[in-house]
Order: structure tokens, then sequence, then C-alpha cells
């Protein structure tokens, strides 16, 4: 998982906009999304700050995120990267092709899902 995905994922398990950690952390937004999109290199300094306002270890930041941490694990992250890592269900490697119906499928349910809740 590159350092942008973490960044976004911890952000988005803290319940922050980009706009909101970019405040607390005094760049602009623009630049977040750049970090995130791994489209910019943070500077240490600017990591610490991050790690800290995130409330993380720096090693959190840079190596994994805290899913026990935080107890939140987004699928979505896990299905819209899979050229940044393999994935696999029951003993079997999902191709991209694979991985895209499964999105789909999920979306159907979900939308399923919402549609039953709001006709209760």
């Amino acid at each position: 998982m590159s350092l942008g995905l973490r960044i976004k994922t911890i952000r988005k398990a803290k319940g922050l906009t980009q706009q909101k950690l970019a405040e607390m952390v005094g760049v602009s937004r623009t630049y977040i999304q750049a970090l995130e999109g791994n489209k910019r290199t943070p500077s240490m300094k600017l990591l610490r700050n991050l790690a800290h306002t995130l409330d993380v270890e720096l090693s959190d930041l840079l190596f994994h995120p805290p899913i026990i941490a935080t107890r939140r694990l987004y699928l979505e992250e896990i299905l819209d990267y899979n050229d940044e890592f393999e994935i696999w269900y029951k003993n079997t490697k999902l191709t991209k092709r694979e991985t895209e119906f499964i999105k789909q499928m999920i979306d159907l349910v979900l939308n399923y899902i919402q549609k039953d809740r709001g006709s209760n």
C-alpha cells in the first residue's frame, strides 16, 4: 500500500475531510490531494505533523495503516488499488476484471439495501 493511500485511509478512518486535515497541518487541500494521489512527497517534518495530527505512530503512516487501532477496513480502498497488491479470496487470486465485477455487485447490493431501508 502506498504512502498516499495510507494517508487517505487513516484520514477517512478518523472522519476527516481533505480540507480539514489540510487546515490542521497547515497546507492546502490540493496538497493533501496530491499526497494521497502519490503526486507529491512530503518532508519528514510534514510526515511527523501528519502522524501527530492523525494520532498515529510515524511507522503506521510509513509502513501500514493501523487497521486494528481504527477497527475499520475500507473495502473500496483495497478493491480500487488492486494494482498495488494481489487480491485473493478462498485461495484464488482475483483478476482485475473479477475485482471490478465484485465491486459492481457490492454496489448493486448496497443500493438495494439503501432502497429497502428507505421503504421501511
